[in-house]
């Protein structure tokens, strides 16, 4: 947009730049024909001299105002001012009258205007000059400082035109805000307080949202419904085949349980989670590890927490709360008295759990990250935690490794989560 304005003012420059050298030129070709009068006035041609005297100007050495009279017969007649310098003149009788820019004497830039004339029966031409360089040289300079002006009018205008296209996109920088805000979790909607001119968008955007987060939680609320529906007949069926002896009864009651185990476990876990929140692990881990207490009373269970990250972190507050209860809930079972967690966060995020229980063998951590996989019937369920947590890692582009912890001896697990946007 710059270049296509500075383009028009210098196309306009240049057109008033050659308007302003044609009218100056014109009127000096005026100024010359009516000195050529006065000399024919002055002359006379018999005698082929001046009779009458002529303005001093034509009288001064290299004045700039210079005339040559030219006859058929005879040398021509010159002014005082041209001292012993001559006009270059092509062509000593023209047919019609002429103008023209030739260089003059002390690099002088002459512009000459000569035509044919006829008295007393003699043909002769006057060819008459003036020294143009300085009005020539006025045009340039205006067309600089043309120029000039057009670029800083163009810098001076965009520089405006910023001003004033930021000052009215200012107004939206309390909605880039909410978003922001919106994607940290912070926010839930964008405020109402919008320009008028965007409030339409706000409002439908609003309503989504709304929508959106209505939608996720009777989703999560109806998967909590349908596992607590299913467990009491899932339950019947699994007394049933016990009683009557059919094994593959109760094998496809048994794996029905273990999933209906999972979402209830999820939704317990993740059911105080607002949906859509970032994860803060001060806040949230805090009620984490009472909600664990409380569905292991019976145990005396000492948890440890260790946080060293920020405040909030750009992960769905019910993934990872899903991940870490799925962590203690599982390392609670097994522990005997304790459980370490340690939260990092650097270039990754890191969960590091560790318990003081019996721990597993190496040949059978692989195993127990299958879905479903139980290595203890004795405890319901065990196996789906670390499943769950397995499955959420690998979504996020994570993974999970299991080893023995070398200081209170039972399992220790580590996740980690690549932390893209910190």
């Amino acid at each position: 947009m710059g270049i296509l304005l500075l383009g028009v003012l210098l196309a306009l420059l240049s057109i008033a730049a050659w308007t302003g050298r044609e009218s100056a030129i014109q009127f000096a070709i005026s100024r010359l024909h009516h000195d050529a009068e006065a000399i024919l006035s002055s002359m006379d041609v018999a005698e082929q001299r001046i009779v009458r005297s002529l303005p001093p100007i034509y009288r001064q050495p290299l004045s700039g105002h210079y005339f040559m009279v030219y006859f058929d017969n005879g040398e021509p007649l010159a002014s005082r001012s041209l001292w012993d310098q001559k006009l270059v003149i092509p062509d000593k009788h023209p047919e019609t009258t002429r103008y023209w820019l030739a260089p003059g004497p002390q690099n002088q830039q002459l512009l000459i205007w000569q035509s044919t004339y006829e008295k007393e029966g003699q043909r002769f031409s006057i060819a008459i000059a003036e020294d143009v360089a300085p009005l020539l040289l006025a045009i340039k300079r205006f067309l600089w400082i043309g120029v000039a002006a057009s670029l800083a009018t163009v810098l001076l205008m965009l520089l405006v035109q910023r001003l004033a296209i930021r000052r009215a996109f200012a107004r939206l920088d309390s909605i880039r805000k909410d978003l922001r805000d919106i994607r940290k979790g912070v926010r839930t909607h964008i405020g109402t307080n919008a320009p008028e001119e965007v409030q339409p968008m706000v409002t439908e955007f609003n309503q989504l949202l709304q929508a959106w987060k209505q939608h996720q939680e009777r989703s999560r609320n109806a998967l909590g419904n349908l596992a607590h529906a299913l467990k009491t007949p899932l339950s019947m069926i699994y007394r049933h085949g016990e009683k009557n002896g059919e094994t593959r009864l109760t094998d496809q009651a048994r794996q029905m349980q273990q999933l209906i185990e999972r979402e209830l476990k999820r939704a317990r876990i993740s059911g105080r989670a607002v949906v859509g929140k970032h994860f803060c692990p001060e806040d949230d881990l805090g009620d984490l590890v009472d909600t664990i207490q409380a569905l292991h009373h019976r145990k005396p269970l000492q948890i440890e927490v260790d946080i060293n990250a920020p405040n909030c972190l750009p992960f769905d507050q019910n993934d990872m709360l899903e991940l870490a209860g799925n962590l203690l809930d599982n390392a609670a079972k097994w522990a005997s008295h304790k459980l370490r967690l340690r939260l990092t966060s650097n270039s990754k995020l890191t969960f590091l759990l560790e318990d003081d229980g019996p721990g597993i063998k190496p040949h059978l951590r692989e195993a127990l990250l299958a879905r479903g996989k139980r290595l203890d019937e004795n405890q319901p369920g065990h196996g789906l935690g670390l499943a769950i947590v397995n499955d959420i890692a690998q979504l996020y582009g994570g993974n999970m490794h299991l080893d023995q912890s070398p200081d209170l001896k039972g399992l220790r697990v580590i996740v980690t989560l690549p932390l893209f946007n910190k």
